[in-house]
């Protein structure tokens, strides 16, 4: 079953001439995630390069794993232990996003007893 809703509309659009190359990179990103280890460690070049500019930039990314639609009334009758509906994505699904954007969708984890969420798939800005 597909992380992604359904309804959603495509997040970028390229012209006829760039769809082939954005596939080929997309292609290629994922051949080297799928062959990434979690640990291992960093080739000799990479830990010797200096750092990036924007290396000290943090940003605040949310997690969402779908959502939920209540009345005024429903709101007012939750109570601890109340259960309620989630729509929109499947069971342990998430998105990973910078504001309104799609970074990556993925599926929620178990990391140590926190929350994590593994990454499947990444959303690049083309």
């Amino acid at each position: 079953m597909s992380n992604e809703p359904q309804d959603e509309e495509p997040l970028y659009e390229f012209d006829n001439n760039d769809e082939l190359a954005a596939q080929e990179a997309n292609d290629d990103q994922q051949e080297r995630l799928d062959s990434a280890q979690p640990d291992a460690p960093l080739p000799q070049e990479a830990a010797t390069q200096p750092p990036s500019p924007l290396s000290g930039v943090t940003l605040a990314l949310t997690v969402r794993c779908g959502e939920v639609k209540l009345s005024l009334e429903a709101l007012g009758r939750l109570a601890a232990g109340s259960v309620v509906d989630v729509t929109g994505m499947a069971p342990g699904a998430a998105t990973l996003c910078h504001e309104e954007r799609v970074v990556a969708y993925g599926e929620l984890v178990d990391v140590d007893g926190r929350l994590g969420m593994q990454i499947t798939r990444l959303v690049f800005d083309q």
